[in-house]
C-alpha cells in the first residue's frame, strides 16, 4: 500500500467572520458572530473590496500547492482554529479530507498545528495526544492568559515547553500504526514579554522532548513521523545544533540527501532570502517511494526560484505561503 504524507505551512489561516459584512447589525446574534471564511491577516491596501478579493487569490493558491501534492494525509500549521481548517477545506478543497484535527495551541497569535485525512482514505485514528500543557521544568505549570505592557495585550503561555503544540495522533494504515507529529517549533525571534528561554534552547528543548516522544513511539511498536515547520536550517552553522537532538535520533530525513541549494522551503521577505525551515522525519523502516517540494505558490520576489508558479501568483498578498508545500510517498 503507498501512503503519500505532506506538510505546509499555509501562512496566517484566519476566519472570517460575518460581523464583518457592513449588514451585519440587521442580523440575529447568532448570525452574526459565526465564522463565514477564511482569509490571511494582511489583506492588501487597495480597499475592502480588494482586499477580500486578494484574499480569495491567495487562499486558493494556498489550495493549488495541497491538491497538487495529492496528500493521503497532510500535517499544517498557521491556522487559527478548527472552524478554519474545516471552511478552508470546504470552500477550497471541495471537501478533500474529511477528518481534521486540531488543538488550539500555545501561541499569541492563535496560529495551530493540524492533521487531515484524505476523504476515502483507508486508515483509522485510534487516539490522539496534545502537549500543550508540558512544561520546561518539572513540577511547573503552564500559566495562561493575558497580561498588557506599553505595546498593549499580549497572550500568555509561561512555562509552557511548546510554542504551539506538538500535535500527536496514531492512525492505523495497512494494518501498522503510524504515529505522526506535528510541530511548529519556536522561531528565530524572541520576545521577552512571553518567553524565559533563548529562542535557541527553547527550540533545542522542544526537539530533544519531539525525539522522545518518536522513541516512544517505536517502544509501542508505532512508526513515527515528524511533520513541521522546526524554524531553523538544520545545517546553520550555530542555530542548527538547536534541532541536533531530533535530527540525531535515528529518524531518516526525507529531503536531507538533496544538494543544499535544492531542500529550501521557505522565502524571507525581509531578508530576500531562502532557507530550509520545514521537514518530515520518518522511522526508517518506512521506504520512500518519491518525494517533492512545490514551490509554485511562492512570491514572484523570490529571485531564487526560477520554476513554474500558479498564474496567480504576483509580487504581494497573492502567494500561496512564503513556505513550500512538501510531499513525500511512502510504501507501507
Amino acid at each position: 500500500m503507498r501512503m503519500r504524507v505532506g506538510w505546509f505551512n499555509v501562512e496566517n489561516l484566519f476566519t472570517r467572520y460575518a460581523f464583518g459584512n457592513p449588514v451585519s447589525e440587521a442580523l440575529p446574534y447568532d448570525r452574526q458572530v459565526i465564522a463565514v471564511g477564511v482569509t490571511a491577516v494582511d489583506r492588501g491596501t487597495d480597499g475592502a473590496d480588494g482586499n477580500i478579493a486578494l484574499a480569495g487569490m491567495q487562499r486558493d493558491n494556498t489550495a493549488r500547492v495541497i491538491l497538487d501534492m495529492l496528500p493521503d494525509v497532510l500535517g499544517v500549521s498557521e491556522v487559527e482554529n478548527l472552524a478554519a481548517l474545516r471552511i478552508f477545506n470546504q470552500q477550497y478543497l471541495s471537501h478533500y479530507f474529511d477528518r481534521l484535527f486540531l488543538v488550539d495551541g500555545n501561541d499569541g497569535r492563535g496560529i495551530d498545528v493540524g492533521l487531515c485525512i484524505r476523504k476515502g482514505f483507508q486508515a483509522q485514528v485510534l487516539g490522539l495526544r496534545s502537549h500543550t500543557h508540558e512544561t520546561l521544568e518539572p513540577g511547573q505549570s503552564v500559566e495562561w492568559g493575558v497580561v498588557s505592557d506599553d505595546g498593549g495585550p499580549v497572550y500568555l503561555a509561561r512555562n509552557a515547553l511548546f510554542s504551539r503544540d506538538c500535535l500527536e495522533v496514531d492512525v492505523q494504515i495497512a494494518g501498522r500504526v503510524v504515529t505522526f507529529l506535528c510541530n511548529h517549533f519556536k522561531s528565530q525571534g524572541k520576545s521577552a514579554r512571553r518567553e524565559q528561554l533563548p529562542p535557541d534552547e527553547l527550540r533545542a528543548r522542544q526537539a530533544a522532548r519531539v525525539a522522545e516522544l518518536a522513541r516512544e513511539a517505536q517502544a509501542a511498536g508505532k512508526l513515527p513521523i515528524v511533520l513541521g515547520d522546526l524554524n531553523v536550517d538544520n545545517t546553520h552553522p550555530q542555530r542548527g545544533q538547536s534541532l541536533a537532538a531530533l535530527m540525531n535520533s535515528g529518524l531518516s530525513d526525507s529531503f536531507g540527501d538533496l544538494p543544499p541549494d535544492e531542500r529550501w522551503t521557505h522565502y524571507y521577505v525581509v531578508g530576500q532570502d531562502v532557507s530550509r525551515l520545514d521537514y518530515i522525519l520518518h522511522d526508517p523502516t518506512l521506504r520512500r517511494v518519491e518525494r517533492s517540494i512545490n514551490r509554485r505558490g511562492i512570491t514572484l520576489k523570490c529571485r531564487q526560484y526560477t520554476g513554474e508558479r500558479y498564474p496567480t501568483v504576483g509580487y504581494a498578498h497573492n502567494a500561496a505561503s512564503d513556505h513550500a508545500g512538501l510531499c513525500v510517498e511512502f510504501a507501507v
